[in-house]
């Protein structure tokens, strides 16, 4: 078994928890019970009389692929358009790459992407971008799924890990726009969006199931239904289960004590999850829903006079969305798109607390908490080219956040819980031009007005200056402003007047294609930021920084081998408060490289990832007793590297992987955010995972 001792300690290599204790099958037998269940979904796909099955570009062989466009993005300006042309830094990860380098969840492929950095604190996954990353659930990132926001309404987190509303294997593509994104799409989007495109019916033309097994006992059944009628109607469906019971020994010195099992918490990390996602099309309308729910052990006894090692400290996430879209193109006239959507949260802790004096238990007590949260909105858009040298978009978007409540409940002193009940209302305008001044210079430029709640309306501009000086060769001068108004939960939990986030942006980007083969990029950036909000010293409250930045990034494709590589540099600094900014590292590089090792039919996938140190915050109190926070220790430097071998249709229908996550067992802690006692939470040595996926 593995045992962490300190705050970057792990000792032996990662193993799956015994077998024998468990109801469940063994890993073969879940292999197999995915399976089994093919014969009779497959009879339902032979009733419908499919279409030809569709080119599915994860299927191509490398000679097709090398030889692919410049991708597309749609997500940069709310109109589909190559990547050299948005006025942004874009980076498009396939369903290809999914597939080729293991990744498991959201948060394992953006950790791969150029600029952006993951922390856990082993409950959620914390995305930091471009030097920031304050545990703030994600807040300063807008995340959509097809254009649907699926941020929540009581944190505005974005969930990224397992309890990402999405199964990563119905992923076709993910959109990563880096920069403020507010002159389009309001709140959130601070430092970039990051648009998921699902797979559609067609892709899947028929049944497809997977199961996987790995480290901790881990496991996951996943089956997918998709097709194209012959009318026209285009169906997709999937459901899936993980459940893994976690690192089985973790050791925190904060709680070495003998009352508090010598700070050993055993069998705390479990995880489950369980997901649906459904969509229905036909002609120009299109249904589609998901929902999501997570359940988390959590073993860092976060919160103050929490009880160390007691199974009742888990958190309970729930996230579900229903949205009803229109496209139609009225020929020589306009694009319009518009939708409808109804959405649910809600999240459920239990704290159980105690006061230890010495070996005495002072008090102890169990409290429970349940934040809900129900919204819906619209949102109408409408696009027009004229003289083949303008493109206009204009719309708007309006969301009523009926139902914000969280209440918290003390056992057996209801005089001491809690309940606050509110609602938002917002909305919004925009309108964004893109002008061919020449052939080889576009300018774009948009702007937004936003009332949310009843803060001071925002304006937000962006203005972008894309030239290409010769073939090939492209020049992005970007300016643009953000904002993010305080949540419901921050409100709520804070008792000082909160102003809302703004940054100010200024990028140059420049990016090159060589040869066919070879893209690369060069890009600055500075950022201006006013009003950050961070739980400091036992409330919320703002403060400014600026980060100043550099990155270089090459991919291509070569002699059947692709691959991509990055590296940046940021420098974020702070004033107004005593402490240095935690969770920031100055250094990322990135690299990603697969080959075939047979033909089209066995791939290797290798990445390795290094950040440099990064601070922490620390809790304290001064000599008044109340509470202050302090710089925290240093989380060290640290280099991961993780192979993935894919076996793709060497037995017809059939794909294989074998996963092997840290290979080098690298001892490595990321910093804690300000909830906790500790001011580092150790990471996983090595782990690994098998997975099959078959398709009829």
């Amino acid at each position: 078994m593995l045992q962490t001792r300190g705050h970057s300690q792990h000792s032996g290599l990662c193993r799956a928890g015994g077998l024998g204790s468990r109801r469940y099958p063994s890993g073969l037998g879940r292999l197999v019970l995915a399976l089994a269940i093919l014969p009779a979904l497959d009879a339902m796909a032979q009733t419908t009389n499919p279409p030809p099955k569709q080119v599915d570009l994860t299927e191509l062989p490398l000679e097709a692929l090398m030889n692919l466009d410049v991708p597309k993005v749609y997500a940069a300006s709310k109109v589909e358009q190559k990547t050299t042309e948005a006025p942004s830094s874009v980076t498009i990860i396939t369903s290809d790459e999914v597939k080729k380098y293991g990744y498991r969840t959201l948060a394992d492929l953006l950790s791969s992407v150029q600029g952006f950095y993951v922390s856990s604190d082993r409950n959620y996954d914390f995305l930091g971008a471009e030097g920031v990353n304050l545990g703030d659930f994600n807040d300063r990132i807008l995340l959509m799924v097809n254009g649907h926001r699926v941020n929540n309404n009581y944190n505005d987190g974005a969930a990224i890990g397992t309890d990402f509303i999405l199964d990563l294997d119905l992923v076709d593509r993910v959109e990563i726009i880096r920069g403020p994104g507010s002159a389009l799409y309001g709140d959130n989007a601070f430092f970039g969006v990051i648009n998921v495109i699902t797979r559609q019916g067609r892709q899947i033309n028929g049944v497809e199931a997977s199961s996987e097994y790995g480290s901790f006992d881990s496991y996951k059944l996943r089956a997918t239904y998709g097709q194209l009628f012959t009318n026209g109607l285009e169906v997709l469906l999937s459901g899936s289960y993980y459940n893994s019971e976690g690192n089985p020994r973790l050791f925190y010195k904060q709680f070495d004590t003998p009352a508090q099992n010598f700070g050993v918490a055993e069998n705390m990390d479990g995880d489950s999850a369980a997901s649906l996602f459904g969509s229905v099309g036909w002609q120009d309308l299109k249904l589609e829903g998901a929902f999501n729910q997570r359940v988390k052990s959590n073993p860092t006894a976060q919160y103050d006079l929490t009880t160390f090692d007691d199974p009742r400290l888990r958190t309970i996430d729930d996230r579900g969305y229903a949205a009803l879209k229109f496209a139609h193109n009225f020929p020589g006239e306009v694009d319009v798109t518009a939708q409808v959507y109804f959405d649910t949260y809600t999240h459920e802790i239990g704290y159980p607390q105690s006061l230890l004096v010495g070996t005495n238990v002072v008090f102890s007590r169990f409290s429970s908490e349940t934040d809900l949260g129900e919204w819906w909105g619209t949102e109408l858009q409408v696009n027009k080219t004229l003289w083949d040298r303008v493109t206009l978009t204009l719309g708007g978007e309006y969301r009523d956040d009926f139902l914000q409540d969280s209440r918290l409940v003390v056992e057996d002193m209801p005089e001491a819980g809690s309940h606050v009940r509110t609602d938002r209302e917002n909305y919004g305008v925009y309108v964004q031009g893109d002008f061919a001044v020449r052939t080889n210079l576009h300018l774009d430029a948009g702007v937004r007005y936003d009332q949310y709640g009843h803060f001071e309306p925002a304006f937000d501009p962006r203005v972008a200056l894309i030239y290409n000086p010769v073939p090939e060769s492209t020049l992005k001068a970007i300016y643009g402003t953000a904002f993010r108004a305080p949540s419901f939960y921050e409100l709520s939990t804070s008792d000082l007047p909160l102003k809302p986030e703004e940054i100010t942006s200024y990028d140059l980007v420049y990016e090159q294609q060589i040869n066919g083969h070879l893209r690369s990029s060069v890009s600055g950036f500075y950022n201006q930021m006013n009003h950050l909000l961070v739980f400091s010293s036992g409330s919320f409250s703002n403060f400014n920084a600026d980060t100043i930045g550099t990155e270089v990034a090459l991919e291509g494709s070569w002699a059947w081998i692709r691959g991509r590589a990055s590296y940046s540099y940021q420098d974020t600094r702070n004033s107004g408060v005593g402490w240095q900014m935690p969770d920031s590292p100055n250094n990322l590089f990135k690299l990603n490289l697969s080959a075939p090792l047979f033909k089209d039919y066995i791939f290797a996938g290798l990445e390795f990832q290094y950040t440099s140190a990064r601070l922490s915050l620390h809790n304290a109190t001064d000599p008044s007793g109340q509470p202050i926070t302090v710089q925290g220790e240093s989380a060290g430097g640290y280099g991961m590297v993780n192979l993935n071998v894919l076996s793709r249709n060497l037995i017809k229908n059939l794909d294989f992987s074998a996963s092997i996550y840290n290979l080098l067992n690298c001892h490595y802690s990321d910093p804690a955010s300000d909830f906790h006692v500790q001011d580092l939470i150790s990471q996983d040595g090595r782990t690994f995972r098998l997975k099959l996926t078959y398709r009829y």
